[in-house]
């Protein structure tokens, strides 16, 4: 047989060819490319969001003129450059506190501190700036201290510090380049996040009329709180009401001194616990700066707030003192003025004299309405004092903070037996 009968035969019975719609392998076909663009602009709009929320926080918080990028960067190339003041061997920060959002006043500072960081001591003087103390504001006119920053959030709350700080300058002398404002949520949330403060009561007092302005604002007051002479621990309320407390059945607690001096402890026990956190507990972490970037703002940039904790890590408590401007002396007075116009109000003097005749036929002619007084209560410098004579005060700011927290009584007898007068003291 030949070969081409033998392949014929086998061709026989090869089976027949798989028709096409058989085949396992399908044909090539072009592929859409839609669902890769999509995907592509989900990821592209889920970071946009992202970056914008992430820059929209940033901004919030730190209101100086860099951008998230120069910021993050900074903590890399910058993070042990000088603080403005440090190479002179003093920092100074405006330390505010607000009610913030759903508070009547939201913005009105109730606590103003300067404090002044020696770097070369590792030593804090906490100056408080009472908020009823009174001058000529921009824009304003006469007012009390804490509308400063008030009434610059209303028109550009990127500018309300440097206003803020331009007034406290104004009223202490001091040079003061930095600011942080914290309102009484984020103080209460941040308390409470890190488990809670440990303070010591120096004195026992109730405060009968502390107003119940958070969480709600109902105009009202709290029922009396009490604060027993020892150590307690505190919740982020508590802490609140004890910072902020000015009436007391006690007359040692009601001065602006004691408050200054209770704020100060808060502060303390606060730094100690945030210095003290344990940086693997993600949940901690995350809450505070929930806490910071919602109810903090500041001049601050990033990597210099690490360099001032770097510093505030060298502070011990013993080191830090208070000293408050309070109305003492010959120097700083409280009196009632004219909100209007900021005149001091003077009673004027009691009369009996009868009033005027006048007949059936004839009738006086009505006087003309005096322009209504409201008064208000203002802390100022007492008459014939300036605030260039508080500036020169306060150059001994530290000195007598130490002598504040010593108790130290000093006492300088002519030969006559007489106390010298706290003028001519000065004068020596």
């Amino acid at each position: 047989m030949s070969l081409n009968n033998l392949m014929s035969n086998f061709d026989l019975i090869r089976p027949p060819a798989r028709p096409a719609q058989y085949n396992l392998i399908p044909p090539p076909r072009k592929r859409s490319r839609k669902w890769k663009w999509l995907i592509l602009f989900l990821i592209i709009l889920g970071v946009g969001i992202g970056i914008n929320k992430v820059v929209s926080k940033t901004n919030q918080v730190f209101t100086g003129k860099g951008n998230i990028f120069t910021r993050i960067s900074g903590l890399i190339v910058s993070p042990d450059k000088k603080l403005i003041g440090e190479e002179e061997g003093q920092v100074n920060i405006l330390l505010m506190g607000v009610g913030g959002n759903g508070h009547e006043g939201a913005y009105l500072t109730d606590t103003m501190i300067v404090a002044q960081i020696n770097t070369q001591t590792n030593e804090v003087i906490l100056t408080s700036i009472p908020r009823d103390f009174s001058l000529v504001l921009p824009k304003i006119g006469f007012n009390k201290v804490n509308a400063a920053y008030a009434y610059a959030y209303r028109d550009d709350p990127s500018t309300a510090g440097d206003v803020a700080i331009a007034a406290a300058e104004k009223i202490t002398g001091f040079t003061i380049p930095y600011y942080a404002v914290v309102d009484f949520k984020g103080f209460v949330k941040a308390v409470d996040d890190v488990g809670g403060v440990d303070v010591t009561v120096d004195q026992t007092f109730t405060d009968s009329t502390f107003p119940n302005d958070y969480p709600y604002d109902t105009k009202g007051y709290l029922a009396p709180v009490t604060f027993t002479k020892g150590p307690q621990h505190m919740s982020g309320q508590r802490a609140l009401i004890f910072a902020r407390s000015r009436h007391s059945n006690n007359a040692n607690e009601g001065s602006d001194f004691a408050r200054s001096e209770r704020q100060k402890k808060i502060l303390i026990a606060m730094k100690n616990k945030v210095l003290n956190l344990n940086l693997t507990n993600l949940s901690t972490i995350n809450n505070l700066l929930s806490d910071f970037t919602d109810n903090f703002r500041t001049n601050f940039e990033p990597y210099q707030l690490k360099h001032l904790m770097d510093m505030a890590n060298k502070i011990t408590g013993d080191n830090i003192y208070s000293f408050s401007l309070e109305p003492q002396g010959d120097l700083v007075c409280s009196m009632l003025v004219d909100a209007s116009t900021g005149q001091r109000i003077i009673s004027p003097p009691k009369t009996t004299a009868p009033p005027p005749e006048t007949t059936a036929t004839t009738s006086p002619d009505p006087e003309p309405e005096e322009p209504k007084v409201v008064p208000m209560y203002v802390i100022v410098p007492c008459q014939g004092k300036t605030l260039t004579d508080i500036h020169e005060f306060l150059v001994n700011a530290p000195w007598l903070a130490k002598l504040k927290k010593e108790a130290t009584v000093v006492e300088i007898q002519t030969s006559t037996g007489k106390p010298i007068s706290p003028t001519l003291f000065k004068k020596l």
